[in-house]
């Protein structure tokens, strides 16, 4: 009698069932579960900032952040000048959701919004500037100044960005790194301005206390609702940003 020949599952796989059926590897190629925790440093509209994020599926994950940034940036308008101080503070909540494997992701979210404005207003002095429809010379020997703010009213505040993270090329080890880029808006409200003046004004009727004139503070108010009619078409915060992630 001769020996049976082993079959061929059994040649071309020693795993195989005793059924017969072929066991295959996995396929390196095939994108693994989103189940591995990230890590990311950025700089955004929102300031410097972290993500925290972990895999929920193949497909979703969800993602924690942080932003801060100061700066000062002063600006003139209608020939009064506004010396700024920029302060953004911002952390959110995302959902990721990757509906291809290329990188592409769609996030909807939430940002816990925290930015505000301060500035001392002035105008230089001897100078001619305008509030609403009115003009008015500085005085030399008591010049205006003040303050001035800016508000969002909104401190929670809907947001959606779509993103791409770009892995480098290689394989194990050298895919942990990733370059993100990321673009949206959060509805966050259009911001207020309040800007306060105090000093000597005049105009071709004489000089007067600036804080004691009726007229001149109906101008001022005149002057903060035409600033916050400009910032009312913008109710939405632009989010754009660039990072690199680190996979655990």
């Amino acid at each position: 009698m001769f020996a049976s020949a082993p079959s061929l599952s059994s040649s071309l796989n020693p795993k195989s069932s005793a059924l017969g059926y072929i066991t295959l590897p996995p396929n390196p190629n095939k994108p693994s579960s989103l189940s591995k925790w990230s890590f990311a440093l950025k700089a955004s509209t929102l300031g410097a900032g972290a993500d925290l994020s972990a895999g929920l599926g193949r497909h979703l994950a969800h993602r924690g952040s942080v932003n801060s940034l100061e700066f000062n940036y002063p600006f003139s308008i209608d020939g009064v000048t506004y010396d700024s101080q920029f302060y953004l503070r911002s952390g959110g909540l995302s959902l990721d959701w990757l509906p291809l494997h290329n990188g592409l992701r769609i996030s909807p979210g939430v940002l816990y919004v925290k930015n505000n404005l301060s500035a001392i207003s002035s105008v230089p002095p001897g100078k001619y500037f305008e509030l609403g429809s009115q003009g008015f010379i500085n005085s030399v020997d008591d010049p205006l100044n003040g303050t001035a703010s800016v508000v969002f009213p909104r401190r929670i505040a809907p947001m959606l960005t779509i993103g791409f993270d770009r892995l480098l090329p290689g394989k194990g080890e050298g895919r942990r790194l990733s370059f993100p880029v990321e673009f949206g808006v959060a509805y966050t409200g259009a911001a207020k301005i309040d800007v306060t003046l105090n000093g000597t004004a005049c105009t071709s009727e004489g000089c007067f206390t600036f804080e004691e004139n009726a007229g001149a503070q109906d101008s001022l108010k005149a002057e903060i609702q035409k600033l916050n009619h400009r910032l009312e078409k913008l109710p939405v915060y632009p989010i754009a940003s660039a990072g690199v992630t680190y996979r655990f």
